[in-house]
Parts: structure tokens; C-alpha cells; sequence
């Protein structure tokens, strides 16, 4: 059996996550899987991935992601995307508010086997969260 391309594990992914599919996450997770979030506590292991999965869905049911860029080097990929979705539910703290929300997020995977060992995430939690109404934007800092 081939072992897929590292470009092509993140693809799949991305795909698994836009389609709500945890069984695809688990099976693409290594064992030994780790998700480094800036804006969050590690997430490890593929149990642990699908947990944070369906949470994430919980909060916003019809989250996708749109991939803008993706940069492969050796086992290294990188790539550029937007999320998009409705808060339905409490995430982080702050109960639904029925918004539509775009935010930017850059992550980083290394695979192995076939398989994403690491991740890491860099995503515009702040704009997310200024979008909920839960930290003043920017104009409502000048405003009045």
C-alpha cells in the first residue's frame, strides 16, 4: 500500500473536518498525535482531536474551511485558510449569539506515515471573539 503524499494527508484532512467526519480524523491522526493552538490548551491524541472536533461543530454546526494556500516542504505542510460558521452554540464561554463568523488561520502539520503527528495553529481568535461581541472591536473602542 502507498503511503500518501504529505500535501495529500492535509488535504484529506481539511476534508475530513469540513465533511464532520471523526473516524476520518482519528485514522489520519498518529498515535502520538499533538495540537499546538496559540490561542488554546494542547489537544493530544486522536481521541482528544475528535473531541475537540465536536466541539468545535457543537459551536458552530456548519463550520467549513476554505483553503487559500498550501505550501509542502519534505514532511512539512503549511497552510492558509478561512473558517466560516454560524455560533449555535457556547464556545469559550460565550453562549450562542446566532452570528455568522469568517476568521483567518494559519497551521503548519508534520506527517508521518501517512499520518499527522503535529499540528500547529495560529488563528485570529480575537477576531473571532470580536465578531461574537464578546471584546469591543476596534471602532467600538473610539466610538462615543
Amino acid at each position: 500500500m502507498t503511503v500518501p503524499a504529505p500535501r495529500e494527508v492535509v488535504r484529506q484532512w481539511v476534508e475530513a473536518w469540513n465533511s464532520r467526519d471523526p473516524e476520518a480524523v482519528r485514522a489520519l491522526a498518529a498515535p502520538g498525535f499533538v495540537r499546538h493552538d496559540a490561542n488554546l490548551p494542547e489537544v493530544v491524541g486522536p481521541d482528544a482531536e475528535v473531541q475537540f472536533m465536536a466541539a468545535a461543530i457543537a459551536a458552530f454546526p456548519d463550520l467549513q474551511f476554505a483553503v487559500h494556500h498550501v505550501a509542502a516542504e519534505g514532511d512539512l505542510v503549511a497552510d492558509h485558510l478561512t473558517g466560516t460558521g454560524t455560533h449555535q452554540g457556547e464556545f469559550l464561554g460565550v453562549q450562542p449569539t446566532g452570528r455568522v463568523v469568517h476568521f483567518e488561520t494559519m497551521e503548519t502539520y508534520r506527517v508521518a506515515d501517512g499520518k499527522v503527528v503535529e499540528q500547529w495553529v495560529v488563528m485570529d481568535l480575537l477576531g473571532l471573539l470580536q465578531q461574537l461581541g464578546a471584546v469591543p472591536a476596534p471602532d467600538e473602542l473610539t466610538a462615543g
